[in-house]
């Protein structure tokens, strides 16, 4: 009798784990892009394109990562830096630039130079600068 109650006692736990796991499942942070927003259009710029007093505090900050934002006219210039890498063959890829109720999302990632390829044996400054419609909402940025 003894052994029958300590039997079904070990299925019943079986079974509490089992509910219990399938109930909780896992939970996976998203970052803020995947979250609902709106994409926005953008441009990639050169910074001949870029006006000269961004431009002027953008050469100040490139030595260290930096993320900035610039109003001129009816655009805003969005700029993210990822400081000075020990070489070149550097990339920035966007990932997104999302427009939600009160705030813009940029998402950007920097990518090394691939294993095959050659590259300058000197410091770079890799950035990039987008230029979209003007906004008054809050830029929030995401670098990886």
């Amino acid at each position: 009798m003894m052994r029958k109650n300590m039997f079904f006692s070990l299925i019943l736990f079986a079974v509490i784990c089992t509910s219990t796991l399938a109930f909780c499942g896992c939970e996976k942070k998203v970052s803020s892009l995947k979250e609902e927003g709106k994409e926005c259009d953008y441009t990639v710029v050169a910074t001949r394109d870029c006006p000269e007093e961004f431009l002027s505090h953008l050469e100040e900050k490139k030595i260290n990562p930096f993320q900035m934002t610039y109003q001129d006219g009816s655009y805003l210039y969005i700029a993210v830096g990822y400081g000075e890498q020990k070489t070149g063959g550097y990339s920035i890829v966007i990932k997104g630039l999302l427009e939600k109720s009160d705030k813009l999302c940029i998402e950007t990632e920097l990518r090394g130079p691939g294993k095959d390829e050659t590259v300058k044996q000197k410091p770079s400054y890799p950035y990039v600068i987008i230029k979209t419609e003007n906004s008054s909402k809050e830029v929030i940025f995401e670098s990886h």
